[in-house]
């Protein structure tokens, strides 16, 4: 006979240093979690990108990869059959928990997103892993409120907090783990919840840091120097920012469509993933840096100089796997490929402007704005967005004007093409559905 847990109910509200110690609890734990998840999803990764890179310089090798690769979208649908809390994202999952819209299932959600990434990303899908670093470090909230018998209100704070400690270690950004908790998982900064939030986000910094010294965990990105951009040329930034807007008002109502649209839902989801593995293997043996989510491509752009061809020719494969990632339901987030996307779209546009004047020196001035330019439009999140791309990159406040600029122009631009911020979609199409 199977007997269902219920956490028990206190019989005295939570305490103010009952909150914090639990939040700081709950925290720790998340940033430790996430920092051993993201460990093993890069050793996951690495190790597809060996056999891809193996199979670029034999072409022969094709003959057993891509059958892999078939194997790997078929484990992948396998898993999300036996657990569907594991699909997509995990950031609208655990939105939705937190809205009281759903039950998050604490340890098949921890469980089902630690194999789900694996498969993810040994594949090399263009999804990110700061996704179901979010839905874990919700997971865990939860759980530890459970353990502490937390009324339920109390649980939604600490929940947001750990998720907010969990983005905060996928990245190694613990104010913009904050801010996302605050703005995009809550929308609100109360007292009590910035508090919560704030502590869970410094014991999650604690964590992540001293778990990662076990493996020695590097940044997510490398820091770069910015160049400052003469005031006579601002406006090709402004240019930039602006296209950046667009491009991510356009992206979202893409997935918009593949979202909701009935015939392309009625798309088993076996077919779909089988194909998108397929796919992705075959784009990153010709085409080496598509390989993943986009660290490749933030790296490369962050500490080289693209050609005309690769940058086109990178945006193109960009916007094409992340969207058939995000349709086939595997496992992993967009905030990653949408960093990728908006830099290699603030390349593009300085290499339009290279004949004016706009030089090699400011690739990585219009990399940092756009991408928190594409980011801040796209998920509707302006501060988080610009917050990030300063803490990844370690740009100095003479970027902080350029960047807040650039958001500001790339969300006006989207506001005015009646986008619907991403994860608000999402959740409004499957309120819907459960409606019915």
């Amino acid at each position: 006979m199977r007997i269902a847990y219920r956490p028990v109910t206190p019989k005295k509200p939570i305490t103010f240093p009952g909150l914090i110690l639990r939040s700081l609890t709950a925290g720790f734990v998340s940033g430790a979690v996430v920092s051993a998840f993201n460990y093993v999803m890069s050793l996951s990764a690495e190790f597809g990108a060996g056999i891809l890179a193996g199979a670029a310089a034999h072409p022969l090798r094709l003959l057993w990869v891509l059958p892999l690769a078939a194997a790997l979208g078929l484990a992948a649908f396998l898993l999300i059959k036996l657990n569907p809390d594991v699909s997509g994202s995990g950031i609208p999952n655990a939105e939705s928990a937190l809205r009281g819209q759903r039950h998050l299932r604490r340890f098949r959600v921890i469980s089902g997103t630690a194999l789900g990434g694996i498969i993810t990303f040994l594949g090399g899908l263009s999804l990110g892993s700061e996704g179901p670093s979010v839905a874990l470090g919700a997971a865990i909230g939860y759980a530890v409120a459970d353990w502490t018998a937390t009324d339920k209100t109390t649980a939604s704070v600490l929940a947001t907090g750990a998720a907010g400690a969990g983005f905060a270690a996928a990245f190694h950004a613990p104010v913009a783990g904050a801010m996302f908790a605050l703005e995009e998982l809550k929308k609100g900064f109360g007292s009590s919840l910035t508090a919560s939030v704030l502590t869970s986000v410094l014991g999650g910094t604690a964590g992540y840091v001293l778990t990662g010294r076990l493996w020695n965990a590097e940044r997510f990105v490398i820091r770069t120097d910015i160049a400052t951009i003469p005031i006579d040329l601002v406006w090709t930034l402004l240019i930039a920012a602006a296209v950046a807007g667009l491009a991510a008002a356009l992206f979202v109502k893409l997935l918009e469509v593949l979202h909701s649209a009935g015939g392309l839902r009625r798309v088993p989801t076996a077919v779909r993933l089988t194909a998108v593995f397929v796919i992705s293997a075959v784009a990153a043996v010709f085409a080496a840096d598509s390989f993943g989510g986009g660290t490749l491509v933030l790296k490369g752009l962050l500490s080289s100089v693209f050609t005309w061809q690769t940058v086109l020719t990178l945006l193109a494969l960009k916007i094409f796997l992340t969207a058939a990632g995000f349709y086939s339901k595997a496992t992993g987030g967009l905030l990653i490929p949408s960093l990728a996307l908006g830099a290699l779209i603030g390349e593009a546009v300085r290499l339009a402007f290279s004949f004016m004047g706009v030089g090699a020196e400011y690739t990585t001035l219009f990399a940092v704005v756009c991408m928190a330019a594409f980011l801040g439009a796209a998920f509707g999140t302006p501060m988080s967005a610009a917050v990030l791309a300063l803490e990844l990159t370690g740009a100095g406040a003479e970027a902080f004007i350029y960047v807040a600029a650039g958001v500001f122009v790339a969300f006006v631009t989207a506001e005015l093409m009646k986008r619907n911020p991403l994860y608000e979609f999402m959740l409004a199409s499957d309120a819907a559905r459960t409606l019915k």
